[in-house]
């Protein structure tokens, strides 16, 4: 009896668990994407509007802000939701590519020479690039997605190198699709990423 009521219990608290709303890191969307004439290497925080399921979110790291991607080539990474992609791989223009290294955004002072996955599938049939494809951690209990203590580092279109570190996917409220993320972005070539 005691055993039962101990499980029931516990049921109990995981059912009521799961109805209250997730305390989540949140940001609202970037509105002003003006970074001016940075050279060297470009550190900046985004938080990009990945709401609307059906539109993917172009962003080019050389002009530091979102592009409009279907007329537009120069991009480096694309967002739909919480899938993440890059502009390379068969099918799309650039050389992009990505990986995903076990240490904190501050850790990684260089890009590696090799290693980097590109996107699979085209843009408009549920695209995947294997390091991006899982930058978070699913709670089943809280239904949040909790991004991964890892950075990712970037090849971009252009064959230039940019780390990412994922901060949040919420926006206020614990709306989930506000894609938030630190980045420093190699602007003149080498793979040299840290001050």
């Amino acid at each position: 009896m005691v055993a039962a009521g101990v499980f029931l219990l516990a049921i109990l608290y995981l059912f009521v668990s799961s109805l209250q709303r997730p305390a989540v890191v949140s940001y609202g969307p970037t509105e002003d994407f003006a970074r001016g004439t940075d050279t060297g290497l470009v550190r900046d925080t985004v938080t990009l509007d990945a709401r609307d399921g059906s539109v993917w979110v172009y962003f080019d790291f050389e002009r530091g802000a979102t592009v409009d991607g279907r007329v537009d080539p120069d991009w480096d990474i694309a967002l739909q939701r919480f899938h993440l992609i890059t502009n390379g791989g068969p099918g799309y223009p650039g050389e992009g590519g990505a990986l995903a290294l076990p240490a904190s955004f501050d850790e990684v002072s260089e890009a590696p020479a090799e290693g980097y996955a590109v996107t699979e599938g085209p843009i408009s049939d549920a695209p995947a690039n294997p390091a991006l494809e899982r930058w978070y951690a699913y709670s089943f209990f809280a239904h949040t997605l909790e991004p991964k203590p890892e950075t990712y580092v970037v090849r971009t279109r252009d064959g230039r190198f940019v780390k990412i570190g994922v901060i949040s996917y919420y926006c206020p409220e614990a709306v989930p699709g506000c894609f938030t993320f630190e980045y420093a972005y190699q602007s003149e070539g080498g793979r040299h990423l840290a001050p």
